[in-house]
Order: structure tokens, then sequence, then C-alpha cells
């Protein structure tokens, strides 16, 4: 649980331990020390982490140290879900507006913030789908 309840998160390549999400591995923040977390994760993993803060957005860790978004999830009310197992759990639909599924990918219209914050605290392999700026962004 990171700080005021928000949970924040290094989002990795799927290689590199922690929770794996289709191509991603996802760890959670050490708030106590990130500048530490950031330099073993580089030298574990070879690459700079992303931060997901859950339910908010995530940014890409710059070589500065500074952090660029990449996308942000407060907001976003319709995205293209694909989930791992064949299943939805019904407690990640309880606040969608609508779900349509045809297979394993699920055009979910809703309040994604939530359904984010679910998938991670409960290490649901559910990933996004989302349309920012014309391109779409696997989160």
């Amino acid at each position: 649980m990171g700080v005021w309840g928000v949970v924040l998160y290094w989002v990795l390549p799927g290689g590199c331990g922690g929770f794996v999400v289709h191509r991603f591995s996802f760890r959670e923040v050490n708030v106590g020390d990130v500048l530490g977390d950031v330099l073993r994760i580089f030298a574990e993993c070879g690459v700079l982490p992303m931060l997901h803060v859950a339910g908010v957005a995530r940014f890409k860790v710059r070589r500065d140290l500074s952090l660029a978004l990449v996308a942000g999830i407060a907001g976003v009310e319709e995205a293209v879900v694909v989930l791992g197992e064949p299943r939805l759990p019904a407690a990640l639909v309880r606040r969608a507006l609508s779900v349509r599924c045809r297979r394993a990918r699920c055009l979910f219209r809703g309040d994604l913030s939530w359904l984010d914050v679910a998938r991670l605290r409960n290490r649901y392999n559910v990933y996004f789908v989302v349309e920012v700026g014309g391109k779409k962004i696997i989160l």
C-alpha cells in the first residue's frame, strides 16, 4: 500500500519478477526507498521501470529520473479489457455500465479506475487496451 492509500507499482518487462500480466510484471513500490528501488530494478533488469499509480495513470521514468505521462486512467470510461483466463470475475463487472465479450476480449464501459485498482490488488490476470491520442496503449 502506498502513501494515503494510493497503490503504486513498478512496471517491468515480463521476465523481471513480480506479478506478471501479459508482457509486463508489476512490483509494489517501496515508498521508503524509491531511488533504491529504481537502482535495484535497473541493475536486475537492465531497464528503467515505468511507474503505475493504480486507478490514476502510468508514467515512464526518464534517465534524469523525472516522470513522463504515458497514459491517464482516471476519467477513462471505455477500454478493451483482455482476460488472461476465459471467465471475467464477477467482482470486476460490478461498476461496469456495460460489458460485451467475445472470447477473452471485452469492451468495457464504466469505471476503469476502479477496475484497475481491483485487478492489481487482487492480482487478476487482466490488462487494458486504451486509445490515447489515436494510439493504442496496453496498460
